[in-house]
């Protein structure tokens, strides 16, 4: 490791930012010395903007045109102490998504449904729509983060180093028994990973790995129960987490409450996680009605 990623690294866990930021951070600035076989010590606006404009020709999503912008950023203004740098580079322009909406709760059974005969992806599955945690939040809880005592899902591995507890529910803690029962994963991790002996199929002599089950493997089985279940929609761990903030919402809960169960900073934030549905915006009922 030479001693500018050392520094960055250093300055990035100051700043406190979260796991996986870090590691896209120091893969972006990886890249973008690859570019040139130059350290970027060496290198300034002129490089930059060369390094970005070819992200642009080569078609890649604005949206990834920012976090390279935002990485190198940070390694000029913070770890370089050289801010001029990036003084005449404009930041891309992300244009607004289409809104995901969050799941109905047909969508859901039908997800469920598929997964019934595989109790650790059923489990994990369950275990993100129960707590809207974020996938990796979810990928690193521990057994002993789950206090049947108090009814408590501890996260410890928060973004930005917050740790906060969800609600532990008594169906999500008799599933989370029931898993526990039948299969037996190794601790101390809740959802550990899964030795392959083949593409596909679990080693059957030594089924459980020393770490925990990586976001990546989540997302395709999720991808894969969405294609199963016939859904006319993609699904992302983050659906889950929005379908479950939307979901608590509409029963009248109150927005600071949810903010606080999602670990977000800001109110605006949680707003924009929460969709109202056609169907309930059909069922309000007309002022003119109320005559």
């Amino acid at each position: 490791m030479t001693p500018l990623r050392q520094k960055m690294e250093a300055d990035l866990r100051l700043r406190n930012l979260a796991t996986g930021t870090m590691r896209e951070y120091l893969r972006c600035i990886a890249a973008f010395a690859r570019f040139f076989w130059r350290t970027p010590a060496r290198m300034g606006t002129q490089e930059v903007r060369a390094f970005l404009l070819d992200l642009v020709e080569r078609g890649r999503a604005p949206a990834t045109q920012v976090v390279y912008h935002a990485a190198i950023r940070f390694l000029y203004v913070e770890t370089l102490g050289r801010p001029e740098v990036m003084a005449t580079v404009p930041r891309p322009r992300v244009r607004p998504r289409p809104p995901r909406h969050p799941l109905t709760r047909e969508e859901v059974a039908a997800l469920l449904a598929q997964a019934r005969t595989d109790p650790f992806t059923y489990t994990l599955v369950a275990t993100l729509l129960a707590t809207g945690l974020r996938i990796s939040e979810c990928c690193a809880l521990q057994v002993s983060d789950i206090d049947s005592r108090s009814g408590f899902v501890h996260v410890r591995q928060g973004k930005g180093a917050k740790p906060r507890s969800v609600k532990l529910g008594e169906r999500h803690l008799w599933l989370l028994r029931r898993y526990w029962e039948v299969e037996r994963p190794l601790g101390p991790w809740l959802f550990p990973a899964q030795r392959m002996s083949s593409p596909g199929v679990v080693d059957a002599r030594q089924r459980w790995a020393s770490h925990g089950v990586k976001p990546d493997t989540v997302r395709n089985r999720l991808h894969r129960l969405t294609r199963l279940a016939g859904l006319q929609r993609s699904v992302t761990p983050h659906d889950l987490r929005r379908t479950y903030a939307t979901w608590l919402l509409e029963a009248k809960v109150d927005l600071r409450t949810v903010q606080v169960l999602l670990g977000h900073a800001s109110p605006e934030t949680t707003a924009r996680y929460t969709l109202v549905r056609p169907e309930l915006i059909r069922s309000t009922p007309s002022p003119l009605d109320m005559l």
